[in-house]
């Protein structure tokens, strides 16, 4: 139980946390930053062609606290809001 929460604290210490969405990913360099939609998005032309140019990304119909809200169109690395300042 003890090595599980060890575990649990190194994974929220990767994170990386940002105040807003990162313009290009300072990991890869790479833009666009998808916005990660989460729930059931209604599906159009509009984005499709959004997921297409990597602006858009779907992060699946679970929604709760604490998940990430962004992701590097290319490195797939993730971005969360800074707990801190967390956007509702």
């Amino acid at each position: 139980m003890k090595d599980d929460l060890l575990e649990e604290e190194n994974i929220e210490s990767e994170k990386i946390r940002v105040e807003s969405k990162p313009e290009k990913c300072p990991v890869c360099g790479f833009k666009p930053v998808a916005e990660i939609l989460y729930g059931m998005p209604v599906f159009s032309q509009e984005l499709e062609e959004e997921m297409k140019a990597g602006k858009v990304t779907l992060g699946g119909c679970d929604i709760s606290p604490g998940q990430p809200s962004w992701e590097c169109s290319r490195c797939e690395t993730l971005f969360y809001i800074d707990s801190d300042k967390e956007i509702l």
